[in-house]
């Protein structure tokens, strides 16, 4: 089968690692020696000198040097892995696409896809009803490269959202949404910016036919086919 996988290039993460490990190994080599200064400092104050800066003020450097190593090492292992387990990871095949991102993994068939659009750093999937069937976080991806090979393959790309005049302002308790309704888009943006929580409240918002965003520090909503602009592949409201 023919596809293409797009991902973060590994030496961002392995960039991001180093720059935590360098400070580490320079905490090492100076560490002790900073440390003396601010005792030295605080012995000529009437401030209260902690005992742990004491502990670093005395170490030689044959063990801040090793202990500021492994810090360094451990913080950037620890910082390469947060960012590779967040960025997208996504392939594009003439009949479906696949994310993984930040722990989950999706299928997307390439017929129930009617339009792809960015919306700030996210990309979002649309069906023919309008509904949103997912939302990613694309910012750790090549913006020109994710649409040139989206078109490759016959995704229809749009620059802008198909429905952006559809939307409108979100208040809790302002009329026209159930109570229900109400709970589903305050718990959406309550948890906006906790990948997998927001995920499921994603898709409790689409069994909903309920579309939001997030825009101008306000929560915008829209519900599913009820604009007659948008995809062509639409079906009319009854």
């Amino acid at each position: 089968m023919n596809e293409t996988t797009l991902r973060q290039p590994r030496a961002v993460a392995a960039g991001f690692g180093v720059a935590v490990m360098v400070p580490g190994i320079g905490l090492g080599l100076g560490g002790p020696a900073l440390a003396s200064w601010l005792v030295d400092l605080l012995d000529r104050s009437p401030l209260p000198t902690p005992g742990l800066l004491q502990v670093i003020a005395g170490l030689p450097w044959s063990w801040s040097i090793p202990i500021g190593v492994l810090l360094g090492v451990v913080g950037g292992v620890l910082l390469a892995m947060t960012i590779v387990r967040e960025a997208l990871e996504l392939t594009v095949a003439s009949d479906h696409l696949e994310y993984r991102q930040d722990g989950r993994e999706g299928w997307i068939e390439r017929t129930d896809v009617a339009s792809v659009h960015p919306d700030g750093r996210d990309v979002v999937v649309l069906d023919s009803g309008g509904r949103a069937l997912v939302r990613l976080n694309a910012e750790a991806l090549d913006r020109s490269r994710l649409v040139r090979t989206l078109r490759e393959y016959d995704y229809p790309w749009q620059e802008e959202d198909p429905f952006e005049a559809d939307y409108h302002r979100w208040m809790d308790g302002r009329p026209g949404f159930t109570a229900a309704e109400h709970r589903l888009i305050g718990r959406w943006q309550e948890v906006r910016r906790k990948g997998k929580e927001r995920a499921e409240a994603e898709s409790a918002l689409r069994e909903a036919d309920l579309v939001v965003r997030y825009r101008e520090g306000r929560v915008q909503v829209r519900r599913a086919g009820e604009s007659s602009r948008g995809t062509d592949r639409r079906p009319a409201t009854s």
